[in-house]
């Protein structure tokens, strides 16, 4: 067995090893043991050097690691910025067409944001943007539905396809009056004078009334679901030309 002078000689040589290997790696910065280190550094750089690369090789991986982890994080970070820039710049597009009809009372216009909310349609905007029940919903022009119910910050959509209680009046291109209602899935343009000339792909729009503007576009003729000459109506189905889910920004009037 090592005495006990031995293994303080061994203790002490292990001690000085670590001390001049830890300098040789730039971890340790004693200015006392500088001349040491690099006089024996130079007698045995090739043989440090083999041992020491492995441990290079970890902090070269390890701080490419970190990198790597700080490019991803700003990568993240840069994709979710672009997708709001992405979806301001629709908004704004959207804004933009809207306000490009001069004929626009600004005073009476509220421009609101759609949201789907279980199966219900909403828009962001509420009493306190000072919507109000029966406010018309409008796109570029297209009647979408009426405001029916208002909370604070939102308020209740009807969509022309859930007005089946409730309708409007409305008329052809052609002055053919009648009344547009729903089902729960389409457009009805309803109480048609069964003597009346109407035809695929002609365009609906408001009738004069109270609370509703005259000429508000609804839709176009997609189909006539009674045309026998023996009822004193008949019944088409309007196809929407733009979709209250699709869209970006609504007014509220």
């Amino acid at each position: 067995m090592l005495s006990e002078k031995n293994k303080q000689y061994i203790l002490a040589f292990l001690l000085v090893f670590i001390l001049f290997f830890l300098q040789f790696l730039d971890f340790l910065h004693f200015a006392f043991l500088t001349n040491l280190a690099n006089t024996w550094k130079e007698k045995n750089f090739y043989f440090l050097q083999k041992i020491a690369y492995p441990f290079h090789r970890v902090g070269m991986m390890w701080n490419l690691t970190a990198k790597l982890e700080d490019l991803q994080y700003r990568y993240n970070e840069a994709a979710a910025n672009s997708i709001k820039i992405e979806t301001l710049e629709k908004e704004n597009q959207e804004l933009r067409k809207i306000l490009e009809n001069s004929d626009r009372n600004y005073e009476q216009t509220i421009i609101a944001a759609p949201v789907i909310s279980f199966a219900q349609s909403f828009v962001a905007a509420g009493s306190q943007a000072g919507v109000k029940a029966g406010s018309a919903v409008l796109y570029k022009g297209t009647l979408l539905g009426l405001i029916e119910q208002v909370f604070e910050k939102q308020a209740l959509v009807l969509l022309l396809p859930q007005m089946i209680d409730t309708g409007i009046l409305a008329q052809t291109s052609t002055e053919v009056k009648g009344f547009v209602k729903g089902n729960g899935h389409q457009i009805l343009f309803t109480e048609i004078a069964a003597d009346a000339k109407i035809e695929i792909g002609e365009l609906v729009f408001t009738s004069s009334q109270v609370g509703l503007e005259k000429g508000l576009l609804i839709g176009r003729i997609a189909s006539i679901l009674s045309d026998n000459q023996a009822l004193a109506t008949k019944t088409a189905v309007v196809e929407q030309l733009v979709n209250f889910y699709e869209v970006s920004l609504v007014e509220i009037k």
